[in-house]
């Protein structure tokens, strides 16, 4: 099984990054244990980013 690296975009640890959910749209939520500040990799708006 492949295992993909996420950064946290906020303090850029990739340590403590787990899932969190999914947005109303379907796409997969992210959670930084470290900072605690929640995203999501993949827009269904571009102006979202």
């Amino acid at each position: 099984m492949a295992s993909i690296s996420i950064r946290c975009p906020s303090c850029s640890a990739t340590e403590g990054v787990v899932r969190n959910g999914k947005s109303t749209t379907g796409h997969q939520r992210y959670l930084c244990s470290h900072c605690r500040k929640t995203w999501q990799l993949q827009f269904t708006y571009t102006a979202s980013q």
